[in-house]
C-alpha cells in the first residue's frame, strides 16, 4: 500500500481498532494501547498491504481482536496483575469502610490484603521511574501523554518504560511467590 493512502486511512483504522478492543476489554486506555499497537504493526508492514482499503480495515479489526484476546489471556496467566485492572466502584466511602464487593468472605479479604502486600514489596524493587509510571498509569489512571509531561519525556518513551516495568514486575513477583 502506498504511504499516502495508508496515512489517509489512519484515523478510520484507529477508530476500528479502538471499537473492537473496547468490546473485549471494557477499558478505554487499554483499548487505546491496543489501537496504537495495531497502527504500529500496520505501519511497519504498510508496503506489503493490499491497496484495497476494505481489506486493510478488516485486517485492523482482526489484529485488534487478537491483541485484545492476548491481553485477556495474559491477565488470566498472571492473576496477580488483576490488582491493577479491577473495576472501580463508586468513590463514596461509608463510615470509612473500604469498598467491599457483595459476595466477599473474610478469606478473600485476607488473600487480597496479602496480595497487595506482595505487590507493594515487588513495586519497591523497581527503579524509581518505572515504579512511578506504573503508579501514575494504574492507580492514578493518567494517560501516557500526562505521564510524559510529568516525567519530561516522550509518550512513546513512557509506553516503552511501562512495558519494561510490567515485565520486570512479573519477574519479581515470580521470585517472591
Amino acid at each position: 500500500m502506498e504511504r499516502q493512502k495508508y496515512i489517509s486511512l489512519v484515523v478510520e483504522l484507529r477508530q476500528i481498532a479502538v471499537a473492537k478492543a473496547l468490546t473485549l476489554l471494557d477499558d478505554y486506555d487499554t483499548a487505546e494501547d491496543v489501537a496504537g499497537e495495531v497502527l504500529l504493526r500496520l505501519w511497519e508492514g504498510h508496503k506489503d498491504l493490499h491497496n484495497d482499503a476494505d481489506k486493510v480495515k478488516h485486517l485492523a479489526n482482526l489484529m485488534a481482536r487478537n491483541l485484545s484476546l492476548n491481553l485477556l489471556r495474559q491477565r488470566r496467566r498472571h492473576p496477580i496483575m488483576r490488582i491493577f485492572h479491577r473495576r472501580e466502584k463508586d468513590d463514596v466511602e461509608t463510615f470509612n469502610i473500604p469498598d467491599v464487593p457483595e459476595p466477599f468472605t473474610p478469606q478473600q479479604y485476607v488473600e487480597d490484603k496479602e496480595t497487595g502486600d506482595i505487590v507493594h514489596r515487588a513495586m519497591s524493587q523497581l527503579p524509581y521511574n518505572w515504579r512511578k509510571i506504573i503508579e501514575m498509569r494504574e492507580y492514578e489512571k493518567m494517560s501516557f501523554a500526562e505521564i510524559a509531561a510529568v516525567l519530561g519525556t516522550t509518550e512513546s518513551s513512557c509506553r516503552g518504560m511501562m512495558s519494561k516495568a510490567r515485565s520486570r514486575l512479573l519477574q519479581i513477583l515470580g521470585r517472591i511467590t
